[in-house]
């Protein structure tokens, strides 16, 4: 069935949950890989693996179980992927998935998906994730390339430094109207672009500048990144 909305955004937490992949190749390692670099539980069920998979398994990393799907594989499952090679294993993964209302993701079959992956870009802190609504993979990469020269660390120094604001800025100022305002007006003030310029000291001496204007404590943090920047 044709969607008639596309996908909607969300970054989903799935650290310390688990995650069951079916199919044991390279595209499930690729995934595997993806979802312990953010804490998943990872089991994976397939009567033959990579070396790799066998690998992490020896190590404790994942769970494996060496043998053919069954439905009973969903059993205390918060995620699911199917990458196998066979379409009628992954559909029927999609199909006993969406009976137990687990959200699943068949590895580029995208009408057979209640979610898509993006292509991710990280710069510390900071996460953008690129989709094409599941139209164009290549172009998402592109996209991605094109974002990772684009956003530098910058963004990551900046974003870290507002985040240790941001409970002085509640106590101070006491609505959303105010405390947009406040940050919007550090961004606006061009911090970002004097951190590429290499003008460090200048950018956090203008972030403090804001919060002593406002009445807003400076973090402990903005004190020891100006005093290092002195330096």
């Amino acid at each position: 069935m044709k969607k008639k909305y596309p996908y909607y955004p969300i970054f989903i937490d799935i650290e310390d949950r688990n995650v069951l992949i079916v199919g044991g190749g390279n595209v499930c390692a690729r995934k595997a890989e993806t979802m312990l670099k953010y804490g998943a539980k990872v089991t994976i069920v397939s009567p033959e693996f990579t070396d790799e998979i066998e690998g992490w398994a020896r190590d404790g990393q994942i769970q494996v179980r060496r043998k053919k799907y069954e439905i009973a594989d969903l059993d205390g499952a918060s995620l699911v992927i199917a990458s196998t090679d066979d379409p009628c294993v992954n559909a029927f993964v999609a199909r006993d998935s969406r009976r137990r209302k687990i959200p699943v993701n068949v590895v580029d079959v995208t009408h057979l998906c209640e979610f898509i992956v993006p292509a991710i870009v990280e710069r510390g802190s900071i996460q953008i994730a690129v989709s094409t609504g599941g139209k164009s993979p290549a172009l998402a990469r592109t996209l991605k390339e094109d974002l990772q020269r684009t956003v530098g660390p910058e963004y990551d120094e900046i974003n870290v430094l507002l985040g240790t604001l941001r409970h002085a800025a509640k106590k101070k100022l006491p609505t959303d109207i105010d405390r947009k305002r406040f940050f919007d007006g550090i961004i606006a003030a061009g911090v970002l672009e004097k951190l590429r310029a290499g003008q460090r000291l200048e950018a956090l001496q203008g972030i403090a500048s804001a919060c002593e204007k406002e009445g807003v404590a400076v973090s402990e943090q903005l004190r020891d990144a100006i005093n290092a920047a002195v330096q």
